[in-house]
Formats: C-alpha cells, sequence, structure tokens
C-alpha cells in the first residue's frame, strides 16, 4: 500500500497494521476472524484520528459505520461505508471534519462510502430508500455523540420502521428474484457469486436484518435454537473465502472464477481426498454451505414475512386431494398424518408443474423426512419411477425439479443419483455439480419440448418414447467420480437401477444406450472429417436406428447448453447438425448421398465449369478441375470452389510479379506468395479466413501463427492441397477482437504472412514477446503433464480413417498453440489436412489428419513413436 508523503499519525498506523494483518492472512495465520480485525483497524484509526482533530471533536455529531462495515464484515478491498449524523443540519464546519477524516483513508487507496447528514435527512432517506433502510439497520456507533446516534436509533425505530417494514420485505423478496436471474443459484454454480449470487453473503444480511424488524415488531424474529450459531459459521466461511479472493485478485470482486479457486483452496488447507482433488473438496465444502445459507433464508421467510405484515395470514386454499396453496406456496393440507402426505407427493409435485406454483419451503422439508423414512419404497417403486419423469418431462422452468432435488427424494429414489448430486468435478468447462448439470439438461429437453419457437421442438415432439430420453439425461452422468470411462460405467450403473424398478428390456437397452452413447455425436462433430464417408457410417452404425439417432441428438444439445456457453458455440452446434443430417440420411435411406460419391463429384466439376466462366479461360478451368481432390468436390460447396477459383486467379498474378521482381534462387527459398479473403462465416458467429498458395514447407504453421499474434483463435482448419502444387486453406476463427476494424485486421494478416514466408518476420520471437506481455488475457508458456485437467498429451491413431493418420492433442491453452503443433508437425515433414479444434474452458483438443511426405499413411511404429514424443515435447517446452 503507498504510503503519502506526509500521512498522519492514525493513518500510518491504520496503513501498518493492514498490511501486517494481510500479510497474516495470506500466510494462513489468521482466518475468518481478518473482517472483524479490519473493522476493528478502521475504527481504531476514526478513533484515533478524531482525538487529532482537537477542538470541536465529538461534539453533536455520531460518526456512524453502515453497511458490511456497520456489521464488522471488511474485506481487504470492501468499501468502508460511514455517516457523519448531525443532530440538526450539518454547520458550516461539517466538510472541513469530512475532509480531515476521510482524506487520509483517500490517500492510502481506500475505497470510501461517505455522507454529512442531518438526523430528519436521514429518517426521510430511511423512509423513502429501501437500501439506505436496510444500511441502517446494520449501523453502529464509531465515535463521537452517542447521544445522536442514539436518536437516530429511536426514530427509526418509531418514525420508519413500523411503516416501511412490509414494503421492505416485499422489496427484498423481489429483489431474490433478480438475483437469480442476474447471478444464479449459488449453490449450483461452479463459479458462484459470493455475495449476490441465491444463498451468498445477502441471503444471511436478509435474514438478520428480518429478524431485526420483525423482533421490534414484537412478532419473536430471534434465529432458533442452532440456527444462529450456524449461519454464522457459514457467513464466516464465505467471508473468509471472499477475502482470500480479494487478496488473490487485487480488487473487489465477488464471483470466484476457475482461476483462482485452486490456490484458494490451498490457502485454506483443503487437500485431494478419497480420488477428488482438494479443489473439487474445497468448491464441495463451499457449495454446500451456500446451499444452506439460501435455503435457511427460504425456511424462516414465511414466518418473518407474516410478522412483518408483507404476507397475510390467510387460512390455506385447496387445489387438489390434500393439497393446498398456503402464503409460502403449495403444500400438503392441513391435517394429513405423515402417511397420507407420502402417498401424495407426486401429485404434489404433479400439481406444482400443472399450476406453475412453487412448492412451500415447510412441505419441502417435511417431504425431505418422508423420502428419508420410506426411502426403501421409494427405491424400487416402478409406478413412482413413472411419476417422476412425467414429472421432469413436463417441468419446463426446472422449478419443481428443484424441489425433487432439494427434497433429497431424487437420492433416496436413486441412490446412484445420490452419490453424484453434489458431486465436483473441477474441469474448467461445467459450471454445475453434476447432479445439478444433470437436472438442467433434462429441463432443457422439457423446454423444447414445451416450447414450439424452440429449434429441437420438432425432434423432441417425434421421439417415439421421450421417457425413455429423459431417463438418459439423468443418468448421463451418473458414472462420473468412480475413475475413467462414465459413460460407460454409467451405462452399467443405469441398467442395474433400472431393473430394480422392473423396468422393459427395451427401455433398459435404449437408455444404457443414450447414457453410453452421449458424448459420441459431438466427439465425432468437433473431431472428425463430415466429408468422410467413413466417419458418418460409423455414427449411424452405433445409433443402428433413426429413433436412437433423434434421441442422442437431443441429449446431446441438452447436455451441452447445460455445460456452459463454451461448450455449445454456434459453429459447434453447426457441425453437430451436419453429422446428424447425414447420419439421419444414411439411416432413412441407407446411403450417405442422394447419388454416389462419383455422380456428386461429376455433377460438381459440371457446375464449377459453368460457374467459373468469366473466372479463368476453359483450359484452366478443365486444369484445375483436374488438380482439384476428390475431397474438395464433396465437402465444399459450388459457390465456395467459385471464390477459390478467385483466389486461385490472384495468387497466379502475384506469383507472376514475383517472378519478374525477384531473384529465381529468393523465389525458390520464399516459396512464392499467398493471397488472402475473410469473411463473416455462413450461418454463425466467427469468420472464415481462406488462404491460396503454392506449395510452401510450413505454410500451415506460419498461418497459424499469424493469426495468433493477432488474437484470432483458430477453431477449424482445412488444407486441400491440389495435384497442381496449389494449397487452398480453409480458416475457421473467432471474430476479430474490433469488429470496427476488421478489414484493416485482414489487411494487417494477409502482410504478416508475407513477410513471415519472405523471413522478415520471426513468428517465434513475436510470439514468445506476445505471450510475456502484461496485457495478454490468455496462458502463456507452460502445460503440465500428468493426470488431471490440463494434462498434456497424444496420441496417434490409424484407425478412424482410411486414408489419414489422426493425431489427437490435448494441453492447457497458450498463445500460439497451434503454431507450435504445427511448427513441429513441418519438422516431421507431415501434411495437414484437416485440423478442428475444441476448446474446454482452458483446456485444448486439437485433432489433425495428416499424411507423411509420401502423401501415405504414417504406419511405421517408429516414427509413431517420434511424433508423439516430438509433440510432447514442444508441448512442454
Amino acid at each position: 500500500m503507498p504510503i503519502p508523503a506526509h500521512p498522519p499519525q492514525s493513518a500510518r498506523a491504520f496503513a501498518a497494521s493492514r498490511e501486517a494483518l494481510f500479510a497474516d492472512l495470506d500466510a494462513g495465520r489468521v482466518g475468518a476472524g481478518c473482517v472483524v480485525a479490519l473493522s476493528d483497524l478502521a475504527d481504531r484509526y476514526f478513533g484515533e484520528r478524531l482525538a487529532e482533530y482537537g477542538g470541536r471533536g465529538g461534539k453533536g455529531f455520531s460518526l456512524v459505520a453502515v453497511g458490511g462495515y456497520g456489521r464488522r464484515e471488511l474485506c481487504p478491498f470492501s468499501d468502508i461505508d460511514v455517516l457523519v449524523v448531525f443532530s440538526g443540519e450539518p454547520p458550516e464546519w461539517a466538510g472541513e471534519l469530512a475532509r480531515f477524516l476521510f482524506f487520509p483513508l483517500w490517500d492510502l487507496g481506500v475505497e470510501l462510502g461517505h455522507g454529512v447528514r442531518g438526523l430528519d435527512l436521514c429518517v426521510e432517506l430511511a423512509r423513502s430508500d429501501h437500501q439506505v433502510l436496510a444500511s441502517f439497520l446494520d449501523a453502529r456507533h464509531l465515535v463521537g455523540d452517542a447521544r445522536v446516534f442514539g436518536t437516530l436509533c429511536e426514530r427509526l425505530a418509531v418514525e420508519v420502521y413500523p411503516e416501511r417494514r412490509a414494503d421492505f420485505a416485499s422489496w427484498l423478496d423481489a429483489a431474490n428474484v433478480r438475483r437469480g436471474e442476474v447471478h444464479g443459484d449459488a449453490g449450483a454454480l461452479l463459479e458462484p457469486q459470493l455475495k449476490e449470487g441465491l444463498g451468498g453473503l445477502r441471503d444471511a444480511h436478509q435474514i438478520v436484518w428480518l429478524s431485526r424488524l420483525a423482533a421490534l415488531a414484537g412478532g419473536g424474529g430471534a434465529l432458533g435454537a442452532g440456527v444462529g450459531p450456524d449461519l454464522f459459521r457459514d457467513s464466516e466461511f464465505l467471508l473468509l473465502v471472499r477475502s482470500h479472493l480479494h487478496r488473490l485478485t487485487g480488487r473487489k470482486t465477488d464471483k470466484l472464477p476457475f482461476d483462482i479457486q485452486e490456490r484458494i483452496a490451498a490457502r485454506l488447507g483443503f487437500a485431494d481426498r478419497e480420488g477428488a482433488l482438494g479443489v473439487e473438496v474445497f468448491l464441495a465444502e463451499l457449495l454446500r454451505r451456500m446451499s444452506a445459507v439460501k435455503n435457511l433464508r427460504q425456511a424462516l421467510w414465511p414466518g418473518l414475512a407474516l410478522a412483518l405484515g408483507a404476507i397475510s395470514d390467510r387460512p390455506p386454499e385447496p387445489v387438489g386431494d390434500g393439497i393446498a396453496r398456503g402464503p409460502g406456496g403449495l403444500d400438503f393440507a392441513p391435517g394429513l398424518s405423515d402417511g397420507q402426505a407420502f402417498d401424495r407427493l407426486f401429485p404434489l409435485f404433479g400439481t406444482a408443474v400443472r399450476t406453475e406454483s412453487a412448492i412451500s419451503f415447510s412441505a419441502i422439508r417435511r417431504i425431505g423426512g418422508l423420502a428419508e423414512a420410506h426411502g426403501g419404497r421409494l427405491q424400487s417403486d416402478g409406478a413412482a419411477l413413472s411419476s417422476l419423469v412425467g414429472i421432469l418431462a413436463a417441468d419446463a422452468s426446472g422449478q419443481t425439479a428443484e424441489a425433487v432435488f432439494e427434497s433429497g427424494v431424487l437420492a433416496a429414489m436413486l441412490p446412484e443419483f445420490g452419490r453424484v448430486a453434489h458431486l465436483v468435478k473441477f474441469d474448467l468447462y461445467h459450471v454445475h455439480p453434476v447432479g445439478r448439470h444433470s437436472l438442467e439438461v433434462v429441463r432443457r429437453l422439457a423446454e423444447a419440448g414445451a416450447d414450439p419457437e424452440n429449434r429441437y421442438h420438432e425432434l423432441f415432439r417425434g421421439v417415439l418414447h421421450p421417457d425413455r430420453l429423459i431417463l438418459g439425461a439423468l443418468f448421463h452422468d451418473i458414472g462420473k467420480g468412480l475413475g475413467g470411462g462414465h459413460a460407460e460405467k454409467g451405462a452399467d450403473i443405469a441398467r442395474q437401477a433400472l431393473e430394480r424398478f422392473g423396468v422393459d428390456d427395451a427401455t433398459r437397452d435404449e437408455v444404457a444406450f443414450l447414457v453410453r452413447e452421449h458424448l459420441s455425436l459431438a466427439d465425432t462433430a468437433w473431431r472428425r472429417d463430415l466429408a468422410d464417408r467413413d466417419v458418418i457410417a460409423s455414427c449411424a452404425a452405433r445409433a443402428g436406428a433413426l429413433d436412437r439417432l433423434n434421441m442422442l441428438m437431443l441429449l446431446t444439445y441438452a447436455d451441452a447448453r447445460a455445460t456452459g456457453p463454451s461448450a455449445w458455440t454456434d459453429w459447434k452446434e453447426g457441425l453437430v447438425w451436419e453429422l446428424f443430417r447425414k447420419a439421419a440420411r444414411m439411416l432413412g435411406q441407407g446411403d450417405l448421398f442422394d447419388e454416389h460419391d462419383a455422380g456428386r463429384m461429376l455433377r460438381a466439376r459440371d457446375k464449377v465449369r459453368a460457374g467459373a466462366v468469366g473466372i479463368m479461360s476453359g483450359a484452366e478451368i478443365e486444369a484445375c478441375l483436374d488438380a482439384m481432390p476428390p475431397r474438395y468436390l464433396i465437402a465444399l460447396s459450388v459457390p465456395d470452389i467459385l471464390r477459390h477459383l478467385s483466389l486461385v486467379v490472384r495468387l497466379r498474378q502475384e506469383a507472376r510479379d514475383y517472378a519478374r521482381r525477384m531473384p529465381r534462387a529468393r523465389l525458390l527459398c520464399s516459396g512464392g506468395p499467398a493471397v488472402l479473403s475473410a469473411r463473416p462465416s455462413p450461418g454463425g458467429a466467427g469468420h472464415e479466413v481462406t488462404v491460396a498458395a503454392g506449395e510452401s514447407p510450413g505454410l500451415f504453421a506460419v498461418l497459424a501463427g499469424v493469426l495468433a499474434l493477432h488474437d484470432l483463435n483458430i477453431l477449424s482448419a482445412d488444407v486441400f492441397l491440389w495435384a497442381d502444387g496449389t494449397s487452398v486453406y480453409v480458416f475457421r476463427v473467432s471474430d476479430p477482437p474490433d469488429a470496427l476494424y476488421a478489414e484493416e485486421l485482414w489487411t494487417r494478416v494477409g502482410g504478416a504472412v508475407r513477410y513471415a514466408l519472405l523471413g522478415k518476420l520471426s513468428l517465434e520471437y513475436r510470439l514468445a514477446r506476445k505471450r510475456e506481455s502484461i496485457l495478454s488475457c490468455r496462458p502463456g508458456r507452460g502445460t503440465r503433464s500428468g493426470g488431471g485437467p490440463g494434462a498434456a498429451s497424444v496420441r496417434v491413431e490409424n484407425e478412424a480413417s482410411a486414408l489419414y493418420t489422426l493425431i489427437e492433442v490435448a494441453a492447457r491453452d497458450r498463445i500460439g498453440l497451434l503454431y507450435d503443433i504445427a511448427h513441429a508437425m513441418a519438422e516431421l515433414r507431415l501434411e495437414v489436412h484437416l485440423a478442428k479444434a475444441d476448446t474446454m474452458g482452458d483446456v485444448v483438443r486439437d485433432v489433425f489428419y495428416v499424411r507423411g511426405a509420401d502423401g501415405k499413411k504414417i504406419e511405421d511404429p517408429e516414427q509413431v513413436r517420434e511424433i508423439r514424443a516430438a509433440l510432447l515435447h514442444r508441448l512442454l517446452c
């Protein structure tokens, strides 16, 4: 912390003590008490500073702490909120006093919220602004005239709280809805918002605020035995996590990002346990506590709201047999025995879905007790399972599914699900723990079924057995946490669980299929050549029937959407749809194309021949058609091929210009020119960059390096090598960082390619500098080998394609990673024909279709071992 040139003694003492406290926090010598200790340091500063003021110090005013400072919950970068409250209108010297108190803190870089007000204005603001009212509920006298603060408290209790408490409670209730929409349920997110997320510190604050108002209203408000200490311990843990978050990020922030979590877990002493990483143990503990805080707030809300007049004490309204609607939502009708209530579990859930009503928290708690007492009956009740599936399939909002989950019914009925319900897998990719993720997948399917505007609506409505699809979604990740191969293990678990319920063989088979194959469609689409007939045939054969393929497509969509934003981009969705349509056509018509491939290529040649008139001469057109590889004519549309021909014309003109300008020896060394064009990707986000060039060793690496240098993330690359030495590269890349200057960017990219090919630009040097820059937002060099997220691996496979060797690379993302890989492949004299990149958080999985220098697959075991070793070395250096 920078110290001003001449700070007062009070500020020097505060700064030194604050830095010492932060050092203790960083070293683990102080824990949750740091927030109270920091508040005490601020208290001491204001006391000492007021003593330094002298003269009128402490007369006629009270210095009041409000907000988090009032609660003594100061984290390292929290605002210190204080008010100077005068008994009457602030005198002329009030501004001088405020400057004297506050300026030294500003000079130290402390964020300070402050105000100078008279008592009347304080009361008026509290009456008109709920946020101000909340801050006064946390108010605490620091120094000055305590009688002024006492008068403020008395006036608020008499003039404001009785009049505004009901509206204040209703305002909080509405604010919670907005918090859920903006920040989500923190206990169900792997990057939770520690303060405003549902289950965050704001829930704890609300419990205290409403309890205080209820006590003042004579409606009790004291927290029950065990409730207060539990809430205090959970809040302490959240504040400790928030304090470390502030220290590690160097700023005030409340969202806990993936890249900080491992460091906080280590600081708090969380170690690997029972196969779980320390960070996973930490996250599970954090999310458990946040769920507990949210549940406590929901449980106490009806009683507190009733005491404050925010809801009326009307008798429950019957809405079905043994089901009633009360102030807190749907509940069992009064007077039902536990046995009678148990018989109405699923009718209650069904009524909630049908009427789009919430289930009261008191009902959820009672259901939890019933599920625990009668879990044995639920675990083999086929009718109950059928009811559950029907409820989930109709619950597009997910509100009732949440109640089923929170009540414990799901875990009681399916202990297999209970094992993973709160399982946390730290993969920088998923946004929910496993159980919540599975419910979100189910909800996405229900949403598709309910919304005619949803792209997947008709596909869902056409599924022959939607119950099997819902079960597949519910079970799809049930094998996680048992080591590798969770899909295969999950299929066996699902089959055994369904057998326990007496489910028929056909349903068990199809659910097991969906669980086992739930990753296959996306993996194939994102990592394989969709112009390869064998790839499509394998996908179709794996499904075996069109209805199965339809269900697999729906599950793929819902799973990816529920996983996180990077799992289902427009580009990824387009690839999956392409694979799905081709496989569906093969299953429905017995062939991939309407005609044989040869016929398709002949038709494409005829259309290109006709469309290229005016682009080049007839003889040139025929020469180009003869040079084009078969895959080029199958994989690309005729308009794309015509655009490429225009590029080839430009390329040949530039080659002639090069030949005139450059000595022959230098021309041979440079490999000739390359021309580039770019356009927004058809039908989705991102851009398509096409490069035409002559034969040039290492050109793929050059292009990858130049694109990385200009902050363009490569999603896929298709390389078409013509027989006449022409190369056509088609890159799908992220959108330019500044869309307003896209044309200027593509000009710079083209120039950089030319300079790199001429030896005027060192990509190795430029990328190294870029990685080292403090402005770089992506990781630099360095990735770890071994297991776990981000482990580097290389797999060489010769079975997946008849024409190419596949090289699969997984590693931590870094600037220029594809350049590094391509450079190593160029050194190994490998021809790259297709590349696909799939980024999951900060982990990249790239697949390359390659051939050796002889134009054949690489089948020599020694060469395969050399490729693996060379690429791993490049990844880890």
